[in-house]
């Protein structure tokens, strides 16, 4: 919708007459793709459109049609361009209060170049396009600049999805990390279970020859009166020293099982950190997602996947079809294993030795055939990318990540 030509700005004689601030219909059109495109988010104008009756629009160009209805009516002074107008001036009404103390073309520049400076565009900007004391040369030289920002932008997005693909990758990795700690984790608590056990069946054992100390005591006392008082007493030193070493049997074992509940925290703290950053990648991930450009979606794309193989492992049979058209009209060939369902383990080695490169849903395929699959492309030297989802909008992200590398 940008016009990349110099729109036919207003004489500077007639830009001094106006007596206020312009309305959106007084601005040139060719101004109003970018004043609408950054000051006015996707959600925001979705609901103006549905406040101006716009057309339902569908599919992954719904946004970019939808700005380019409103961008067309917006030079009119009724319906479209007055909504778009008032809503302008309610969200950015304490900017404007702020622009409205200028009084001459270089105090309104002063305003812009101190809010460019700290990153705040949007505002300024709606004010400065608006404000009338705002020179024919500080009109250009603020279209230009906030027109290059969308430039920078967009490169922002395409670095924004390298970093997306650079995510999804170590995401995996410490998934499978995850799930390698988990079994040790498991097999330490199943071996400290055992010596805990062990350790309490000592500790009864001791404590049982304690009790049976003490009774032996009380009949040493109640044989002090008659028989041979010397051997009882060697009796008594016998026992106690036995008492004492089965005591420190006990206190060992104390310590020992205080030792164990000391590593299995250690490992439950290990384990909450790894969970705590996979759960931090995922929220980047998604952000990133999110905030990629919407334009981009819209985007014919010129990948061509030069005629190389792409195998696809597990996910749905019936997505199949989907998946080898969209991979044949990139020009390439597509074969399909469903992950050990009905395909066997020998279909699987023929498909991945004839693939170029091995894509699989990580969250629809068996544990065997991702290991089966990392071990084969390893070996034979081959990309294999791992998908976040089974649908077909991560099998279209990763197919064009492959034609573009």
């Amino acid at each position: 919708m940008c016009d990349l030509h110099k729109p036919d700005l207003m004489l500077e004689t007639k830009l001094k007459m106006i007596p206020k601030r312009r309305k959106l219909w007084e601005l040139d059109v060719h101004w109003h793709c970018s004043v609408i495109g950054t000051c006015i988010s996707h959600d925001e104008l979705r609901k103006l459109g549905q406040k101006c009756k716009a057309p339902a629009y569908d599919g992954r160009s719904a946004d970019y049609k939808l700005h380019g209805f409103m961008v067309g009516n917006a030079r009119y002074s009724q319906g479209v361009g007055r909504v778009l107008h008032k809503f302008l001036e309610r969200k950015y009404a304490r900017t404007i209060k702020t622009f409205a103390k200028a009084k001459t073309s270089e105090d309104v520049e002063s305003l812009w170049r101190d809010a460019f400076e700290r990153g705040y565009i949007p505002g300024p900007f709606w004010a400065v396009m608006t404000h009338q004391a705002s020179s024919h040369e500080l009109l250009a030289q603020v279209y230009g600049e906030v027109h290059m920002l969308s430039h920078l932008e967009g490169a922002s997005n395409r670095a924004d999805h390298r970093e997306i693909a650079d995510l999804k990758s170590t995401i995996t990795v410490m998934q499978n990390d995850m799930q390698d700690l988990n079994k040790n984790h498991r097999k330490a608590i199943d071996k400290r279970d055992h010596l805990i056990g062990n350790l309490k069946r000592e500790l009864s054992d001791a404590q049982a020859k304690a009790s049976r100390s003490d009774e032996l005591e009380a009949m040493l006392l109640a044989e002090q009166e008659g028989h041979s008082v010397a051997r009882l007493e060697k009796r008594i030193d016998c026992l106690t020293a036995r008492v004492l070493q089965e005591t420190d049997r006990a206190d060992l074992s104390q310590a020992r099982m205080l030792e164990m509940e000391l590593k299995y925290k250690e490992t439950s703290a290990a384990l909450s950190f790894k969970d705590a950053r996979i759960l931090e990648l995922e929220q980047e991930l998604l952000s990133l997602e999110k905030n990629a450009c919407m334009k981009e979606q819209g985007c014919p794309g010129g990948e061509d996947l030069c005629g190389r193989c792409i195998a696809y492992i597990g996910g749905q049979t019936k997505q199949a079809a989907f998946f080898r058209d969209y991979v044949e009209k990139k020009n390439g060939q597509f074969l399909h294993h469903d992950g050990g369902l009905h395909d066997g383990q020998a279909r699987l080695q023929s498909i991945v030795a004839q693939a170029d490169a091995v894509m699989f849903p990580v969250t629809c395929v068996s544990h065997e055939a991702t290991r089966e699959i990392k071990r084969i492309c390893a070996q034979q030297s081959k990309p294999f990318v791992p998908l976040r989802s089974q649908g077909l909008g991560a099998f279209t992200r990763g197919v064009d990540d492959l034609a573009r590398n």
